[in-house]
């Protein structure tokens, strides 16, 4: 049996979070609890399961890391989690991570909206082993996924993959067959996260960005991101949530 501590905040990880709960009385697979920050996107609550609602940063300190360390867990699952994770609670179990990017492409902050602005025609979700490094550990499963559409359409897809993947990493670690994948440290690309005052849409840009540009920017900064914005005469943010580009 597989014991797991889960630990998110996102709504696309809470998405993942409800389907390895509905699969785990058919699986090999049990969730001790799950932990989550205060300012949360969904409710990450489940009959049965405790959840510690905590300041991320103090994960590894004083009753949160003496709670995580009684649980005696065989793997913590960092999804949709946006802090480091500190190196007594990588001593505690393997840690793995969900980062949507094709690692070793796109480490760091805000994998998603840098790819997106960028153009990228295609993603993947990859589960790592966390390690001191940023977003630099052996990869376990890798999968391709499409950035097509909205962005609400995008994370449906994150959890779809995610869901299966998780499912297929467990199924591997219970078998004895996970083999890992070194990353490729020369094919490396790091991003620092997004600042919300880097939304803002300035005039000039209508003049130096295309059209498709700025529709993949927009798109980049839809909810639960801070949204893209023009600052008008009044000096008011006009927000701007979807566009559609001239065929």
């Amino acid at each position: 049996m597989i014991k797991i501590v889960y630990c998110g905040y996102r709504k696309w990880s809470f998405d993942i979070l409800k389907n390895l709960v509905d699969a785990q009385n058919e699986r090999n697979f049990r969730i001790l609890s799950i932990v989550t920050a205060k300012e949360k996107e969904s409710n990450f609550t489940f009959p049965g399961i405790k959840t510690l609602e905590i300041n991320p940063p103090d994960i590894g300190k004083g009753e949160v890391y003496e709670k995580l360390k009684l649980l005696n867990p065989d793997l913590f699952l960092f999804y949709g989690w946006s802090w480091m994770v500190p190196k007594n609670i990588l001593a505690l179990a393997k840690c793995v991570c969900l980062h949507p990017s094709p690692l070793p492409r796109y480490r760091g902050g805000s994998p998603l909206q840098h790819q997106i602005i960028k153009d990228e025609q295609k993603s993947a979700v990859t589960l790592f082993y966390i390690s001191e490094g940023l977003d630099s550990g052996d990869i376990l499963i890798q999968k391709p996924f499409s950035l097509d559409g909205e962005l609400s359409d995008i994370f449906k897809r994150i959890a779809n993959i995610g869901t299966s993947a998780t499912l297929e990493l467990f199924d591997k670690i219970d078998k004895g067959s996970l083999r890992v994948i070194p990353q490729d440290d020369s094919k490396a690309t790091i991003y620092k996260r997004r600042k919300p005052e880097e939304s803002e849409i300035k005039m000039e840009y209508f003049k130096k960005k295309t059209a498709v540009e700025l529709h993949n920017f927009i798109k980049a900064l839809q909810d639960p991101y801070p949204n893209a914005y023009v600052v008008c005469k009044d000096k008011k943010r006009l927000y701007i949530l979807k566009t559609r580009v001239e065929k």
